[in-house]
């Protein structure tokens, strides 16, 4: 299920839930009890699958307000046009990233994803294909997972870290659990770059410069979840303005893991 389609089935799925209060209180007559229940449930659904800081499905991984660092994050890589490039550069720079990798593009591309863990970067589980879990029972998050962790080990000779960022950001009422159980801890991140809809390199330096500080989690994207091959140059040539605000402000990037 593509996006736009987990969009309007968990809408509808909220306007349910709010429904129901509706017409409990029409049949029993105790307007407007269940219909302020059914519309703060209703509402709580949305907010809980769609907002990544929420804490209604379960929190994310928490970082310590660590002095002078902070955790650079790439998701739907590896792409051959973009990650290797970024990986050599951050290295050049002396910074460390955490590069939350597709199961199918790791198998696409495994020297890529073995070129990560050779620069000293941390490889970590975006799932397969990038499909959003909103709607996935808990066997496909495992699949998915699981996926993942066989296109890289054998790619890298090791499994991922033990950290998993969700597509999009979007979870399902029972993605926290079913990850606990795997060991994994779900990742988030601070702020919004909206790398990924080309605003400009300047905009992506001033949004990710806006969010630099000790313990910070910035996203951006090495690759295209989607399979449309979108471009990622953008990203690409904002790093050295990212870099540079970060160096002014006494600021590495490491392995997301440490911060943890």
């Amino acid at each position: 299920m593509d996006k736009y389609a987990t969009w309007l089935t968990c809408g509808g799925i909220g306007a349910g839930i709010a429904g129901i209060g509706l017409v409990s209180d029409a049949r029993l007559g105790t307007r407007p009890a269940f219909s302020v229940t059914g519309a703060l449930a209703g509402g709580a659904y949305l907010v809980g699958t769609f907002s990544q800081a929420s804490h209604i499905f379960g929190s994310s991984a928490r970082t310590r307000n660590s002095d002078g660092r902070f955790a650079l994050t790439f998701d739907d890589g590896p792409d051959p046009r973009y990650t290797r490039r970024i990986s050599e550069y951050l290295v050049e720079r002396g910074h460390r990233a955490t590069f939350f990798v597709l199961g199918r593009s790791v198998a696409t591309h495994p020297e890529i994803a073995a070129q990560l863990v050779a620069d000293g970067h941390e490889v970590a589980n975006h799932g397969d294909d990038h499909r959003l879990l909103a709607l996935s029972p808990p066997s496909a998050v495992r699949a998915q997972i699981a996926a993942a962790e066989r296109a890289v080990q054998q790619a890298t000779g090791s499994l991922p870290a033990r950290l998993f960022r969700a597509p999009h950001g979007v979870r399902s009422p029972w993605l926290g659990v079913t990850l606990r159980q795997l060991g994994y801890r779900l990742c988030g991140w601070d702020g919004h770059v909206f790398d990924s809809s080309e605003p400009g390199v300047e905009a992506i330096v001033e949004r990710a410069t806006e969010l630099l500080a000790p313990g910070a989690v910035v996203l951006l994207h090495d690759g295209d979840g989607s399979g449309l091959d979108a471009p990622r140059d953008q990203t690409v040539d904002a790093l050295a303005g990212i870099l540079d605000a970060a160096a002014e402000r006494g600021l590495r990037s490491v392995p997301l893991s440490t911060l943890l």
